[in-house]
């Protein structure tokens, strides 16, 4: 696929030229084709398409654009339509796109290093993608603008390919392309200074001279104003004729002063901070009178200057005037940053001034430093400043001219005020980390170690200047393994934790820029103290991110007090927001943090913060467990956390999904070995919520509940512990092992005198003997449970078990007795509010009307049933359910819609881990599949079916699995083989006393 901007908007497909629909449609096309790769908001679509007059029903419109546009853009292949969260996405190679092959192009011509002849072809292949006006037909006010800075884009391509042709002497391959752009653009003078030069290095100096005339004219008719000093300076050499046509020209005026520091040895990665400043000199262009500002910002020890520097080498050729580097020293261990007239006076000097003439008064010198620069076009490179007013007086005035500005700060005034391009640093991505470690320390010694070299990259959090000081260390000691390194750096994660002074200390030359523990203090040292203590209680906290509540709980303020600290640790690049409303800091910067919180904040003030961190955590949990299970809610516990407040289900289970990993990260933290009351508090509130498809975190939290009842004599909560390890067991097919768990509970809740709990784990063994198979001893599991809870007055138990037996009685063949028990079931939930297992009850109840053939009622209670479970988020009942409309639309004929349904509650259970599920899933969907044909896959489904229900033990599948296989091999004539899967089908069945094993009887006859 060629999508085209530069020029008509087009898509040429593999068949042609695609129709892409009228003009304010092709307007949506360029407004995602422009930032192809990243999301565009609706709202600014709108804006791109209509400008600040849309239509009444402007959003409605944009989304019928958008769906054609998905069409065509299917038919053409290369690139498909996304709607993301936050917009539409045009996903592909941006290089689909002209104008982005235009860019490339252009950008890698201009490198330094190329050779002329490969810097001309490379502009020419760039300039052959131009096909007229860009985005020629669209008529909305940002095409207008777009087209301009587009124009300017192309102006300056053209020129830097003549300037390289001129040199290699090929002049008269440009003269044309530049002739027209001077005639596109009448008052372009830069454009008829190099046509001017065009025609004398051809010999032409008539034609030169009688440009220049016309220039000269035109710009003093129709704008009063005098040619520029560029276009004089041109003017005088052709006319003393002292340029040999065959020489280069000067370019400009002289060449100023060269004062970077040194490029990076070894520079390695940081690609799209690279091109956002490449694209950012690209769209100043030649004839704007503003001077561009990028403005790179970052954490300390990312990189910045490095970045900064490396890229000024890159482009120092397109600022002759000079590139000038001032250290502003805004975070310096001295803690002294450079004053305004100190910045100046070193500016001044470097640029010529001889310090005689350099006046006293900061703003003369600011004045003198601007007209000095007037006419030269320059890089200044402002090091490491402190904040937007020690900049602003320091920035070039003159057109042509870029400053280039690192902090650590965010300088967001700059942005808003100077429209500085922002270009913020992160870490280094892990081939980006190797590859530094390969450069410094060389591929052969890397390459050796690679499970080291991972573990450096690892310990060092990706950080450039950790890497580099590991890197030092490592290159200093050419004999000692990188393991013994690798070994320094986790000496502080002996617990687990990621605090200790190891770490830090081993990433330390003793001197102060590269001594990590003082280039975080650089930025620490500049905070308010209220802001330091928030910053040090982050190292605190065991989980990877908080959100400003649980900040605020960790601090013990108010959260409108706690967000504009989290605000200002942002602003200082202590802190990022990798998700909205979710703030966190790289390890290393969390090891510091928690180094100064151990050596300024005492004992039980630590301890006091991570305790009301726990109780946000267990306040909030108990909080929006209520909302989701209500017919469950307990009171929560007595706390002065801030509560969040939950507008309904899917918010609640949001918040629990988005807090799991620091709920598991906290219940597991080192302090709560003596906090074993709120961690079994904790646990219990969320084993319901953990029991809905989390089965890998609900085996972590349950055993620590566990170890914390245990710890404290507890055996009412190790019980319940014991009892939900055997519930995450028998989710992930661990049969086995949940029973010996449910039968330790069974002990202890008579131990200690807990009826509903016994009633629960009997309910428990019995679904769990019955999965193994053993139906006598599940049905009397079942019956002692259900006379227990009516014993003691508990109707939601009750309830659970009225539906457990309509399901023994549905397995018997007994429907209508089973349909009976599963409406008393029903009723109870329903008065009890409990809408989870009112959605389960309906799940059976559709299962049983699907056996006695009722199969509109089946599909209308289990489709409710789905319904609620996805409302509620509970996992495990809707892939049950997913299988159960399987079943029934596989019996009542619709095999292809069967098929789909098994497909969702395979992919779903498997995500999850509920291995019982993920059998029944394949079982069903290897019969579907059966029933449409498609043999081989059926096959496929069945056996693997058949090899996990063997993993899990369980029978019933392992039954489900050889009846379907026997199926198959009848189908293909292959009898023997059906026999026997029929056969064993058949002994598990009839052991288990199914009404299947009549039907497998039957077969078997009939072979």
């Amino acid at each position: 696929m060629d999508l085209r901007l530069l020029g008509a908007v087009e898509i040429w497909g593999p068949s042609g030229l695609v129709d892409t629909g009228p003009a304010r449609q092709r307007t949506v096309l360029a407004a995602l084709a422009f930032d192809a790769g990243n999301v565009v908001d609706a709202d600014l679509l709108i804006d791109r398409v209509w400008g600040d007059r849309p239509p009444d029903r402007a959003r409605a419109t944009l989304h019928s654009y958008l769906a054609r546009l998905r069409r065509i853009l299917l038919v053409a292949g290369g690139a498909r339509l996304v709607r993301r969260s936050a917009g539409y996405l045009l996903d592909g190679d941006p290089e689909l796109v002209d104008l982005h092959r235009f860019r490339r192009l252009v950008t890698r011509a201009r490198v330094h290093q190329h050779s002329d002849a490969q810097r001309a072809r490379l502009f020419r292949e760039a300039l052959q993608l131009w096909r007229g006006t860009a985005l020629a037909g669209l008529n909305s006010s940002w095409a207008a603008q777009v087209r301009g800075v587009l124009r300017r884009e192309y102006q300056d391509a053209t020129l830097a390919w003549a300037e390289v042709e001129l040199r290699a002497g090929n002049a008269a391959d440009t003269v044309g392309r530049v002739t027209h752009l001077l005639a596109a653009d009448p008052y372009a003078e830069p454009v008829a200074a190099m046509l001017m030069r065009l025609h004398y290095s051809l010999g032409r100096t008539a034609d030169a001279l009688n440009l220049y005339a016309t220039v000269k004219s035109r710009l003093a008719e129709e704008l009063g104003a005098d040619p520029s000093q560029e276009l004089q300076a041109v003017h005088q050499l052709v006319l003393r004729g002292d340029a040999s046509p065959a020489a280069p020209w000067p370019a400009g005026p002289a060449v100023g002063p060269t004062l970077l520091p040194l490029d990076t040895y070894g520079f390695v990665g940081r690609k799209e901070p690279l091109d956002r400043l490449d694209e950012a000199l690209t769209r100043a262009g030649r004839q704007s009178t503003a001077v561009p500002l990028c403005l790179v910002t970052g954490p300390p020890g990312v990189g910045k200057t490095a970045l900064a520097v490396h890229w000024a080498h890159r482009v120092r050729d397109r600022f002759p005037g000079g590139q000038i580097y001032v250290n502003l020293r805004g975070f310096h261990p001295s803690g002294t940053p450079v004053s305004t007239s100190e910045a100046l006076h070193i500016l001044l000097t470097a640029i010529g001034v001889p310090p005689a003439r350099i006046p006293a008064d900061p703003d003369a010198q600011a004045a003198l430093y601007r007209t000095v620069l007037a006419d030269r076009r320059v890089l200044v490179l402002l090091d490491n400043a402190r904040d937007a007013d020690q900049v602003r007086p320091l920035l070039p005035a003159a057109p042509g001219s870029l400053a280039l500005i690192t902090s650590r700060h965010e300088l967001a005034s700059l942005v808003a005020i100077e429209a500085a391009h922002p270009v913020p640093v992160g870490l280094l991505t892990s081939d980006e980390a190797r590859a530094l470690l390969a450069e410094r320390l060389g591929t052969d010694r890397t390459a050796a170690e690679p499970d080291a070299v991972n573990m450096v990259v690892d310990r060092c959090a990706r950080l450039p200047l950790a890497l580099a000081i590991a890197a030092a260390r490592a290159a200093t000691r050419p004999g000692v393994p990188l393991a013994d390194l690798a070994a320094d750096l986790a000496s502080d994660d002996v617990t687990g934790s990621v605090t200790g002074p190891g770490r830090l200390d081993t990433l330390s030359t003793g001197e102060p820029g590269a001594d990590i523990r003082a280039v975080f203090a650089c930025s620490y040292d500049a905070l308010r103290p209220d802001t330091a203590r928030l910053f040090r209680l982050l190292g605190l906290h065991p989980g990877a991110d908080l959100r400003t509540p649980a900040a605020a709980s960790l601090a013990g303020l108010p959260i409108a007090q706690t967000a504009p600290l989290l605000a200002e640790l942002m602003r200082a690049h202590l802190i990022e927001e990798p998700a909205r409303g979710r703030y966190s800091c790289h390890d290393l910067l969390r090891a510091y943090a928690a180094d100064r919180t151990a050596d300024e904040d005492s004992v039980p003030a630590r301890r006091d913060a991570i305790t009301r961190l726990f109780d946000h955590f267990l306040h909030n949990a108990e909080y929006a467990v209520g909302v989701l299970f209500p017919a469950e809610q307990k009171s929560p516990s007595r706390t002065s956390a801030p509560a969040i407040t939950f507008d309904g289900p899917a918010a609640a289970r949001a918040w629990l999904d988005a807090e799991r990993a620091n709920i598991a990260a906290l219940a597991c933290h080192e302090e709560v070995h003596d906090w074993p009351g709120r961690t079994t508090a904790l646990v219990t509130t969320l084993y319901r919520y953990l029991d809905s498809g989390h089965c890998t975190d609900a085996l972590l939290l349950h055993t620590r509940a566990y170890d914390a009842a245990r710890h404290a004599g507890d055996h009412a909560a190790e019980a319940r512990a014991h009892n939900d390890i055997g519930q995450a067991y028998r989710r992930s097919g661990r049969f086995g092992h949940a029973l010996s768990r449910h039968r330790q509970a069974l002990s202890l809740f008579q131990r200690v005198g807990d009826r509903a709990g016994e009633a629960r784990t009997l309910g428990h063994l019995g679904v769990t003997q019955w999965r193994l198979g053993d139906y006598p001893q599940c049905r009397q599991f079942h019956q002692a449970s259900l006379d227990l809870y009516r014993e003691i007055g508990d109707r939601l138990g009750e309830a659970n078990q009225l539906n457990v037996f309509g399901f023994g009685h549905r397995q018997l063949g007994q429907y209508a007795k089973a349909v009976e028990l599963h409406l008393q079931a029903l009723a109870l939930f329903r008065e009890l509010d409990d809408r989870l297992d009112e959605a389960d009850t309906l799940n059976h109840l559709g299962t049983s009307y699907q056996q006695q053939g009722r199969f509109p009622e089946a599909v209308d209670c289990i489709g409710r049933a789905i319904e609620v479970f996805r409302e509620l988020g509970y996992q495990p009942g809707e892939v049950h359910a997913l299988n159960n409309l399987g079943h029934t639309l596989l019996r009542s004929g619709q095999h292809r819609a069967a098929c789909e349904h098994h497909r969702r509650a395979l992919s779903l259970a498997r995500e999850i881990g509920e291995r019982v599920y993920e059998a029944e899933a394949l079982n069903g969907l290897g019969m579907a599949l059966l029933a449409v044909g498609d043999i081989e896959t059926a096959r496929a489904r069945l056996h693997a079916a058949l090899s996990l229900a063997e993993r899990t033990g369980d029978r019933r599948e392992q039954a489900n699995a050889h009846d379907g296989l026997a199926h198959i091999c009848r189908h293909v004539g292959d009898v023997g083989q059906a026999r026997r899967h029929w056969e064993a089908a058949l002994a598990v069945y009839a052991e288990l006393g199914l009404p299947e094993a009549d039907r497998i009887a039957d077969q078997i006859n009939e072979l």
